[in-house]
C-alpha cells in the first residue's frame, strides 16, 4: 500500500493512457463499421445460366437507393475493342416488342396508339433511373447485348460468332451511377472472359470472384474519364 501511494500519479497517469486506448480502439471498430454500412455497393453478375442466353443482372446492395446513369459494354476482341452505352437497351427492347405488336393490330386506333407511348415511356423509365437499396434490375441477355453492340459499330454476327477472323475474347461491364445525396458518379466493374466450348458456343467466365468498385476520389475520377470517353 506504501509503494501504491507513493506511486499514485505515475499509475493514474498510465491508467489513463491504458483506458484512451481502449476507447480509441472501439471508436475504430465502430467507425469502421459505421464506413462500411455507409459504403456504395453494387453488384454484376450473370443470371440463369453462364451462357449468352443468362441475363446481365446488376444489385444494388448499398444501404441507400442508387441512380443509375450509364450501363458501359465494352468487347475486347482481337482486332480491338468495341464500346458503347447500354442504359437505354432495356427501352429499345421493349419498343421493338411493343412496335411488332403494334403491327398486326389496326394502326388507326388511338387506344392502341396511346398504349404504345405509355410503353415507351415506361421502357425508358425502367432502363435509367433510381434502384432501391437491396434490388436489382437485368438490362437483357448477354446474347442480345452482344449483338446489338456489334450491330452498333457494325460487326457481321453468324450464330453468335464473328463472320471473319475476329476472336472475341473478353467482355467488360462498367456502371456508372449517383449514390444517395453524394456529387460525384461511382462506379462497378466487372470481366467476362468470353470462352469457346466444344459444341462451339461462348460461355461466360467472370475473371474475379467479385464486382470491382469504384467509389474513392481516385476511382471516381477514372469512372468520370469513362464518361467522358463515351462523350467524345
Amino acid at each position: 500500500m506504501e509503494w501504491l501511494s507513493e506511486h499514485s500519479k505515475a499509475i493514474t497517469a498510465i491508467t489513463s493512457i491504458l483506458t484512451l486506448f481502449v476507447w480509441f480502439f472501439y471508436a475504430q471498430i465502430l467507425y469502421r463499421n459505421f464506413a462500411r454500412t455507409r459504403r456504395p455497393r453494387i453488384i454484376i453478375n450473370r443470371g440463369h445460366g453462364n451462357d449468352l442466353t443468362s441475363l446481365c443482372l446488376i444489385s444494388n446492395m448499398s444501404s441507400e437507393p442508387i441512380f443509375l446513369e450509364h450501363i458501359i459494354v465494352t468487347l475486347h476482341t482481337s482486332k480491338g475493342s468495341l464500346t458503347n452505352d447500354m442504359i437505354d437497351f432495356e427501352a429499345d427492347h421493349r419498343q421493338d416488342r411493343s412496335d411488332s405488336e403494334d403491327s398486326s393490330s389496326e394502326h388507326g386506333k388511338d387506344q392502341g396508339g396511346n398504349c404504345r407511348h405509355e410503353q415507351d415511356r415506361e421502357g425508358m423509365r425502367s432502363s435509367q433511373g433510381p434502384m432501391l437499396s437491396g434490388s436489382f434490375s437485368h438490362v437483357g441477355s448477354f446474347e442480345a447485348i452482344l449483338r446489338r453492340l456489334c450491330n452498333v459499330h457494325e460487326v457481321a454476327l453468324e450464330h453468335d460468332r464473328p463472320k471473319d477472323d475476329t476472336v472475341f475474347q473478353f467482355l467488360d461491364i462498367r456502371v456508372v451511377a449517383i449514390y444517395g445525396s453524394e456529387d460525384h458518379p461511382i462506379g462497378a466493374e466487372r470481366r467476362f472472359r468470353l470462352h469457346m466450348n466444344d459444341d462451339e458456343a461462348y460461355t461466360l467466365v467472370p475473371v474475379s470472384l467479385d464486382t470491382k468498385r469504384y467509389a474513392n476520389r481516385l476511382q471516381r475520377w477514372r469512372v468520370r474519364q469513362w464518361i467522358r470517353h463515351l462523350d467524345g
